[in-house]
């Protein structure tokens, strides 16, 4: 595949990617987005390293390397915009349990305090 044609895919990926995502809520750092992008571009560099031992003349696949690097930067990149374009997680706040636990119950020993609105009397 030519340089051109890998650019015109990659480039028509991040316009769908980030085409939804330009609403989303995520709680990533740009910091952690830009290292997992080049994580896998290192990752991917090293798998087409890895594929030149498998040749007589290495030294002519060289553009396995740069193919690979490619290749995890793709991956990369959408992993990054899928993960930020997912609803952020429900946040649960455990602080205020134990107050409103006391309040009800003041307001249960109250309620049981209280004289009965309707009495209710049985003769047999």
């Amino acid at each position: 595949m030519t340089p051109q044609k890998w650019t015109s895919v990659l480039l028509t990926s991040v316009i769908l990617f980030t085409s939804s995502a330009s609403f989303a809520q995520a709680d990533r750092t740009v910091k952690r987005s830009i290292a997992t992008v080049l994580f896998s571009s290192l990752g991917g560099a090293i798998l087409g390293l890895s594929t030149l031992s498998f040749y007589g003349e290495p030294e002519e696949h060289t553009n396995n390397i740069t193919t690979g690097a490619l290749i995890g930067f793709a991956a990369g990149l959408g992993y990054v915009v899928y993960d930020s374009s997912r609803p952020a997680a429900k946040t649960y706040d455990y602080s205020n349990v134990f107050d409103q636990e006391l309040k009800s119950r003041r307001a249960l020993a109250n309620l049981a305090k209280a004289p009965s609105i309707v009495h209710f009397s049985y003769d047999f």
